[in-house]
């Protein structure tokens, strides 16, 4: 047991000995674990990020909720193309209706809004803004409600009042959006528009695969007019195939990582083995076993790629936001939870598995015989 605590004893001081006189060594072993590991962790981060994204999108689009933008060009309205072909849906749930022009409002307050031109049948999804008595009104979670505004729009001045839009609204319409009577707008909608439908169906309704079948089916008969349908069947598809994908990317990331630290690793062992070749033929000749000195390469190697791994993870997340901001990516989920989460856990184990294949070759120089290394 006595020689056993001194064999180990003095492996740990060489090792430890070793690093200082040749940091070279270490500082290549973990530059090229700080490559690797970051640009694995980044890549399965933000591929997390974007599935979490639209995770998010399908939880507040509704999973019982169909939307169909049409648009509806200048040409089309001179061929006498209805606008109101979809609106018959509304018997199937509560029916939110935009007709979106191709101009801007410019406010006083420095902000642009999108223009929307109602007319009375799109009157029942606006009464909870309507009902404040302002028949122009603008919705914007970037202005206190109750502020009146004034706008221009193509010369024309108007004035609306500030309100919330409310989550569902605020899913559809994105940013500052100005509803205004479509007679102060008529010469504008002749310009082109897009006609969107937002239907929250009732339970007893058709299933959205139906609706979305039927809008469809309506298109091809009519033969005219570009028509995009979203609904969370297909959010979750989407969602669903890049799971599929990053489980792929997961899984090949980790190959190369730990094939690449195994060759980085191996090749450095290897060489520091040559060099202390004859220290070791002299400590198997007194009786340490070969076992002990590949576990002293695993157990040095082990130390410097899982301190370097963690230590790059939890720089990462600490510098998430400003990492990811120049990418326009926020994160949905806990940042904690995204880098310390599965993907990370693969990281680490292919590192670890690296290690391991990494002092095979070690293994094997010490099944040479001592003679022929010390003759």
């Amino acid at each position: 047991m006595t020689s056993w605590i001194l064999t180990v004893s003095y492996l740990w001081k060489d090792t430890w000995k070793r690093w200082f006189e040749q940091p070279g060594s270490v500082m290549a072993r973990s530059v090229v674990t700080i490559i690797m590991v970051s640009l694995s962790i980044l890549l399965l981060v933000g591929f997390r990020m974007q599935i979490e994204k639209i995770r998010a999108q399908v939880r507040a689009f509704g999973l019982d909720n169909l939307l169909i933008v049409e648009n509806i060009t200048e040409q089309d309205i001179a061929n006498g193309q209805s606008s109101d072909r979809f609106r018959s849906i509304r018997k199937w749930g509560d029916l939110f209706t935009a007709r979106v022009l191709m101009v801007s409002a410019t406010g006083s307050n420095g902000r642009n809004a999108t223009v929307v031109a109602y007319d009375d049948a799109d009157i029942v999804g606006l009464l909870p803004y309507l009902r404040y008595g302002h028949e122009i009104f603008v919705l914007s979670r970037n202005m206190p409600p109750g502020l009146l505004v004034d706008y221009n729009v193509q010369q024309a001045n108007l004035r609306g009042i500030a309100l919330d839009p409310g989550d569902r609204v605020a899913q559809i319409l994105q940013g500052d959006t100005l509803f205004v009577p479509i007679q102060q707008a008529a010469e504008l909608v002749k310009s082109g528009y897009s006609m969107i439908y937002y239907l929250e169906r009732h339970k007893d309704a058709p299933e959205i695969a139906d609706l979305s079948e039927a809008v469809r089916y309506v298109v091809r008969a009519d033969g005219s007019g570009k028509v995009d349908i979203k609904n969370a069947e297909m959010l979750r598809e989407k969602l669903n195939k890049m799971e599929e994908q990053q489980t792929m990317l997961r899984f090949w990331l980790a190959i190369i990582l730990g094939s690449a630290l195994a060759l980085i690793y191996g090749v450095l062992s290897i060489l520091e083995f040559r060099q202390s070749m004859y220290v070791s033929a002299l400590l198997r000749s007194f009786g340490v076993s070969p076992i002990m000195l590949v576990l002293r390469t695993i157990f040095e190697n082990v130390i410097i790629v899982n301190s370097v791994t963690i230590g790059v993870i939890w720089l990462l997340s600490f510098y998430h936001d400003t990492i990811f901001k120049a990418l326009k990516v926020n994160a949905v989920s806990d940042i904690a939870e995204l880098y310390w989460g599965n993907e990370s856990m693969w990281i680490i184990i292919a590192a670890n598995l690296g290690i391991l294949v990494s002092c095979i070759p070690v293994f094997l120089a010490l099944r040479k015989p001592v003679g022929s290394i010390l003759e």
